[in-house]
């Protein structure tokens, strides 16, 4: 996640997915992944919120209205005004940046330990949404250039299991990029063998760029999500799908 992307229509699509869950009694938790503005354009979809011809800000008015206030900000938006607008009823937060600075060795012990830092802050949240910049990361590890930009396999195993704390369910983003279908529905299946115990959903959204949330649910929390996301895409339907693994 970078500041630059606050407010881009993929924005609305993921704080309307994370609000069904809080405005249905699920406590969220949000680890932002955070990374350094670049020059690219990356995150500039925004005429939505000024020429709303398809309709989209009806499905959640209240959403779609503080994201036209946020982008009134220009270039002084961030994730701060994500948190201090209160888009996400009750959510928990842990914002500190990822420093992708040094060598391999830097990179991993800097990494470990913004991760570490991250665990206390979110330990009271039911569900923990992560949001990199572009998904998951399946071969490498911390030290890997550009890792920044990705969750690890580990670090979503440490929240599911709950190994320094109280386990959670775990959501997170990934977009499709270059990848085929078949590469694609690999990639988005690789949680799901690595925690078979886990309950897999996966959503996708369908505005802007092709992206995905995939989540990873304990079984005795697994009914109450279920009728969570059916709600959800009855009524935004065509905009989120699921993706039915085989």
């Amino acid at each position: 996640m970078k500041d630059q992307y606050v407010a881009d229509i993929g924005d609305y699509g993921k704080y309307a997915l994370l609000r069904e869950f809080a405005c249905n009694g699920i406590k969220v938790g949000v680890n932002w992944y955070l990374t350094e503005d670049d020059d690219s354009s990356d995150g500039s979809i925004r005429k939505y919120l000024f020429n709303d011809k398809n309709g989209i800000g009806t499905l959640d008015p209240e959403l779609y209205h503080k994201l036209q206030l946020i982008n009134a900000k220009g270039d002084r938006k961030s994730i701060v005004d994500i948190k201090d607008s209160g888009i996400i009823p009750k959510a928990i937060y842990y914002s500190d940046m990822i420093d992708s600075n040094g060598n391999p060795y830097e990179r991993k012990t800097k990494r470990e330990d913004w991760f570490l830092k991250s665990l206390k802050p979110l330990d009271k949240a039911d569900l923990i949404f992560l949001d990199p910049d572009n998904g998951l990361l399946t071969n490498g590890g911390a030290g890997k250039r550009n890792a920044e930009k990705y969750v690890l396999l580990d670090e979503i195993e440490q929240y599911f299991k709950g190994i320094f704390g109280q386990r959670h369910n775990v959501v997170y983003y990934c977009h499709k990029g270059r990848r085929k279908q078949e590469a694609w529905m690999r990639y988005m299946m690789c949680m799901s063998r690595l925690l078979p115990e886990a309950r897999s959903i996966i959503l996708t959204y369908h505005k802007g760029t092709q992206r995905s949330y995939v989540f990873l649910i304990h079984d005795g929390d697994y009914d109450n999500y279920r009728r969570i996301i059916d709600s959800f895409l009855e009524r935004w339907e065509r905009i989120f799908t699921e993706e039915k693994l085989n």
